[in-house]
């Protein structure tokens, strides 16, 4: 007798090719190769070295990280909720101008809004120049907030990376289902215990996601801390691979900083499941805008155009005007570092091509453990998406340290080579491809496939005509997301690149710490224009909104 067996049972049985699961299999052990040699590095280390370091550096580094982990998770919470409260949940004026402003600082890099807070609020900055041009007070006498302590670093990294949170929580209070909402105010409960037991919970696991990647980055966060003068994990890798020969103290300190990252990406995985579960929960139904008082209004639409000029707008406003004096009005510090409009360009140009290659090479290695995972379910595929994302745990300085070590021993002839830089970039982003990617692979409906093969499509077919241009929108974001991510890159720029080739991030880096600042701006508003450039250009052409982009990047 013959049994009939469904389509779909027949698929999800079938096993996965053997050159995709060896394709992915590479592409794994690339993503976790850094990860695993400094590993393996740490382990030959003497027991003299590591206790060296246990009693004089580590615990003053781990109080120093932690203490800055917890009050940007706090401050970037309070700010993103708020903010994205009172645009989606309220009758705030200009809401849409708002939803695209509040999310503007994705496109400057924290240690850009370092410089411009330095020059600001340093002594013999711009505002106390102004303060004595104005009303003629003695230098020095001016008081001027700290920024170069624990709440300077705070805030400045804080007002950058609070999109983290305000994007995804946005989104999750516009696709919640107002019944529940209704159904609490029905009961008897007010607007704020309705927020308080229906809303907040509902929006918990969203928020969770965002503060965890405030999190990472925080722990992975080296220009900003070095500007600032505040000593954490990445600053004394730093200073330990460049001030000693022996590198065993960076191997170290990398290895303390790693076992404080992976947990921290384990809970930002499982967080950001229940937001997908959460915001996936129902959307039929529009959210209730709560009717503002006239003088709630415009306190509210204050306080955000505040946050918009805290975070972008006094940034791109030092950034430009910096900019205009160091190109047209040279100063004799100008014209000895000998940059102009020129070489500015070139340098961009440099960064263009480095990031493109690195993003366009790490989204084609991802292709095969997304795939994988994705089409072919088990064990095996589950183990090897795992082990490539979890090299995302991975903070710049201490990718570019290990690859610094493996190309230096082992592939001597790329060493100092842009052909180094770009594989060490496309190392570094590969696990944000292989998360991004995963995610747009997802979304293609497995019945479509399955009917292309039933006509007789092969597999590469099928992925060519029906999984690729249905994915594209996500594989777009995911390619402008690693793109983007590889423009800001800072300390695997510094380390990888070859003698005489800058990036706008070193050009950035050294001017700005040799403190001249008019050479430094015009590189940084030039990184600011080609990140924002690449963002709209995302959101117009791709159709991918910018919460959207950030789930992709969850």
């Amino acid at each position: 007798m013959h049994i009939a067996i469904p389509l779909s049972l027949r698929l999800r049985v079938q096993r996965s090719p053997l050159v995709l699961s060896v394709a992915a299999l590479l592409v794994t052990l690339l993503a976790a190769l850094p990860l695993g040699y400094m590993l393996l590095r740490t382990w030959n280390v003497t027991p003299g070295v590591w206790g060296r370091l246990w009693h004089g550096q580590i615990p003053g580094l781990l109080e120093n990280t932690i203490w800055l982990v917890i009050t940007t998770i706090g401050f970037t919470l309070i700010i993103g909720v708020v903010a994205a409260w009172l645009v989606e949940r309220t009758d705030l004026p200009g809401r849409s101008i708002w939803r695209w402003l509040l999310a503007l600082p994705l496109a400057i890099p924290a240690y850009v809004a370092a410089i411009c807070w330095i020059i600001l609020l340093r002594r013999g900055g711009l505002v106390e120049a102004a303060a004595i041009n104005m009303f003629d007070l003695p230098r020095g006498q001016l008081p001027l907030p700290r920024i170069y302590n624990l709440t300077g670093a705070t805030l400045v990294i804080g007002l950058s990376v609070f999109p983290y949170v305000y994007l995804p929580v946005a989104a999750s209070l516009r696709s919640l289902d107002r019944t529940l909402e209704e159904a609490a105010r029905i009961s008897g409960h007010g607007p704020w215990q309705t927020f308080r037991r229906i809303t907040l919970p509902l929006i918990a696991p969203a928020a969770a996601a965002g503060a965890l990647l405030v999190s990472l980055y925080v722990l992975s966060d080296f220009g900003t801390v070095a500007m600032l003068r505040y000593r954490t994990f990445t600053v004394a890798i730093f200073q330990q691979f460049t001030g000693q020969i022996d590198r065993s103290g960076a191997s170290i300190l990398s290895f303390v900083l790693i076992g404080l990252t992976l947990p921290l990406l384990i809970g930002e995985a499982w967080a950001s499941q229940r937001m997908r579960r959460t915001t996936r929960a129902a959307a039929w139904r529009p959210v209730q805008i709560v009717r503002l008082r006239l003088f709630g209004r415009w306190l509210a639409c204050a306080a955000i155009a505040m946050l918009v000029l805290l975070s972008s707008g006094i940034p791109l406003l030092v950034l430009g005007g910096l900019s205009v004096q160091g190109i047209f009005f040279p100063t004799r510090v100008d014209q000895i570092w000998g940059i102009n409009s020129q070489g500015l360009w070139q340098t961009g140009l440099g960064s263009l091509i480095v990031a493109a290659a690195a993003a366009t090479l790490a989204t084609l290695l991802s292709f095969a453990p997304a795939l994988l995972a994705t089409r072919y379910p088990g064990r095996l595929s589950g183990l090897l998406l795992g082990v490539s994302k979890s090299a995302f745990a991975l903070p710049g300085i201490i990718a570019g340290l290990a690859l610094v070590l493996l190309f230096n021993r082992w592939v001597p002839f790329i060493y100092g080579t842009i052909m180094m830089m770009i594989i060490g970039f496309a190392l570094r982003l590969l696990p944000q491809a292989v998360a991004t990617n995963e995610a747009a692979l997802r979304r293609v409906g497995p019945s479509l496939e399955q009917a292309a093969r039933v006509m007789g499509c092969r597999p590469v077919t099928v992925f060519r005509r029906v999984t690729l241009p249905i994915a594209a929108p996500g594989i777009a974001a995911s390619w402008a997301l690693i793109f983007i991510t590889g423009m800001k890159e800072l300390p695997m720029a510094i380390m990888l690149r070859p003698p005489g080739f800058d990036t706008l991030s070193v050009r950035i880096w050294a001017a700005a710490s040799e403190s001249v600042h008019t050479q430094a701006a015009p590189a940084a508003f030039v990184l600011i224009v080609l990140t924002l450039l690449t963002l709209l250009l995302l959101m117009g052409r791709s159709q991918v909104g910018l919460d959207r982009v950030l789930h992709e990047h969850n």
